[in-house]
């Protein structure tokens, strides 16, 4: 089994794609969707995002319906920063628990190094550019609490932690959380290099940290 974790609308053939967004299952409502997105509870973004009905409505933290070692690939991006450091940690052992032996699991995550990097280089992109700083929070997307009516700025609040950054990452501290969790990390790697399957499908943001780690035993 290849299993792509927190999909999102990406959605691979050849491998069971798994997200706990409620869009999976509001994107088998149509109607519904639509009536939530003219009162405003939905944004643009989730209504263009649709699910196919073979994406598995599922959250890792509570574990997944799959027996031990049933993987030989794990692919997730852009997941393990919308967690805390302990649910990250939680995340990881459960991809363990499921990778078989020798199997390989691959991690996107934004680069808290290269991030910081940028701030202190005083990046800005022009005149009317964000001010560093104010690119570098928006960078880290902490919390943003949009303008709107009472009721979107509740979902969107209740809905928060889904979206927003809780804890960023390095090499050197993503390695020691992967080895927490009972796997083997491996060196940085760029934008879809390796011989990991399917990447020109599954890696489509070229910004962040990558890197591979494997379950130990034969």
């Amino acid at each position: 089994m290849k299993l792509h974790l927190g999909c999102g609308p990406v959605i691979v053939p050849g491998w069971v794609n798994v997200d706990k967004s409620p869009n999976v299952l509001l994107s088998r409502v149509p109607a519904l969707k639509r009536g939530l997105a003219r009162i405003g509870v939905l944004s643009q973004g989730h209504v263009d995002a649709t699910f196919t009905r073979d994406v598995v409505h599922a959250d890792v933290l509570a574990g997944l319906p799959y027996p031990d070692r049933a993987a030989r690939f794990i692919y997730h991006a852009h997941v393990i920063e919308h967690l805390s450091r302990p649910q990250a940690l939680q995340f990881l052992r459960e991809c363990a628990r499921l990778l078989a032996p020798g199997g390989v699991m691959r991690v996107c995550t934004p680069d808290l190094r290269q991030i910081v990097a940028a701030y202190e280089a005083g990046e800005r992109g022009g005149p009317d550019a964000p001010m560093p700083a104010d690119r570098f929070m928006q960078t880290l997307e902490t919390y943003v609490d949009l303008p709107g009516a009472r009721v979107q700025r509740l979902v969107r609040r209740n809905f928060a932690t889904a979206y927003v950054h809780q804890w960023l990452y390095d090499a050197e501290s993503l390695a020691q959380l992967l080895r927490e969790a009972g796997l083997e990390p491996g060196p940085p790697l760029g934008f879809r290099e390796g011989g990991f399957p399917d990447l020109d499908r599954l890696e489509i943001r070229e910004q962040g940290l990558f890197m591979e780690a494997s379950r130990p035993g034969a």
